[in-house]
């Protein structure tokens, strides 16, 4: 059986509202061109409180990139703070996202990059059927 190439792909981030439905639309149409498996829907919750994060709390260029392995799609935004996100208690004010994040994802993780940091998650993709 051939295992599909690692597929990739950036979209910048600008203003938080511009930024948000441009990440989303990217994601959107991204997941569906690779025919990726994993629940749009979902991808598009993580997808949009990760950016959001970024463009609140970021500096400097912010980029969201996905990928795919064929087992997982990766979600990374990448801003140059190099602060890491704080998550909040859950409550009425707020502090839903890293919490919403975790329970969409596998996994959730942040590293720094030369400039600042990454955050990322993985997504499972039920099935190992790509488009490639």
């Amino acid at each position: 059986m051939n295992t599909p190439a690692p597929l990739s792909a950036e979209c910048v981030l600008t203003d938080l509202v511009g930024g948000l439905a441009a990440a989303r639309r990217f994601t959107r149409l991204t997941l569906l061109a690779w025919a990726a498996g994993v629940a749009v829907d979902d991808a598009l919750l993580v997808v949009t409180e990760l950016a959001a994060n970024a463009l609140r709390h970021g500096t400097g260029e912010r980029v969201l990139r996905l990928s795919v392995d064929g087992v997982d799609v990766r979600v990374e935004v990448f801003d140059d703070n190099p602060a890491p996100p704080v998550r909040r208690p859950a409550g009425p004010d707020g502090g839903w996202g890293l919490a919403l994040v975790d329970r969409l994802s596998t996994v959730r993780g942040t590293a720094p990059t030369g400039r600042g940091k990454v955050v990322w998650c993985v997504l499972p993709v039920p099935s190992a059927e790509l488009a490639g």
